[in-house]
């Protein structure tokens, strides 16, 4: 069965408010700007999965709008099955940075005791090239199974996989980080939070630290954002060195 993209709502890039997107409860095969719903199992049978990277799928990148817009100028032929998984040890939470359009977009911490719901991409040398070029504040790095234990929905276990770390940090609210809402989590003790909720933690955090700069709400920071009244980098410099904790991200075993 075919499904348009456009059926899965906005892309974040489009409408940051809904971060990450409208991310399925099923596998599926993302070709071009259609969705194709995946049996357990299939997506081996469709793309040969030896020859291309386990990438997690965590935050936007599981949902297909977001996807297809990563992809959308792209040259290269997009054929990406993202399959059902859990991760174990690790819990997605928001970054200390600000996207180029505006989102406190996810990133991963190690969190022993914590299972994940995740779709794992498979993609090849130049699909993970163009997916390399979109995540200039991320770092691509290898897991091993071995250290946080990977599976797809057919039981199939992960010996390695590749995952994309934030550069900055992890976001502080309270003292603590938020977890992204509406990623499956188990076992996880940290407090939930939308993207709306964080965008509005992180204006206050920045009127509290510039009262002479203040920013009038969440509308006002978008717009701002769009015309680049506000630059994501200085707002990220300001954020990973005030309202950041550092250190919390799994031990990658190599560069990927």
């Amino acid at each position: 069965m075919r499904i348009e993209v456009s059926e899965f709502g906005a892309a974040p890039v489009d409408d940051p408010r809904c971060y990450p997107g409208q991310i399925p409860g099923y596998s599926y095969l993302l070709v071009r700007d259609a969705v194709y719903p995946l049996e357990a199992g299939s997506a081996r049978r469709l793309a040969p999965l030896e020859h291309r990277h386990a990438v997690l799928f965590y935050g936007s990148n599981a949902a297909p709008a977001q996807l297809a817009r990563k992809y959308a100028n792209s040259s290269v032929e997009v054929v990406v099955p993202a399959v059902l998984g859990i991760a174990h040890g690790l819990d997605v939470v928001y970054s200390s940075h600000i996207s180029p359009y505006g989102v406190v977009p996810a990133t991963l911490i190690a969190s022993p005791g914590t299972s994940i719901g995740v779709h794992v991409g498979f993609i090849d040398h130049e699909e993970v090239g163009v997916l390399d070029g979109t995540e200039p504040n991320y770092r691509r790095r290898t897991l091993s199974g071995r250290d946080y234990s990977a599976s797809l929905e057919w039981g199939e276990a992960l010996d390695s996989y590749t995952v994309y770390l934030s550069r900055h940090g992890v976001l502080l609210v309270d003292g603590a980080p938020r977890r992204v809402a509406g990623v499956r989590a188990e076992g996880s003790s940290l407090e939930a939070a939308t993207e709306e909720a964080v965008l509005e933690e992180v204006i206050e955090l920045w009127n509290r630290d510039h009262p002479g700069e203040s920013i009038a709400g969440t509308n006002a920071y978008l717009q701002g954002i769009r015309t680049r009244a506000l630059d994501p980098a200085a707002l990220t410099s300001w954020l990973k060195h005030r309202h950041a904790v550092h250190g919390l991200s799994p031990c990658s075993s190599r560069l990927a």
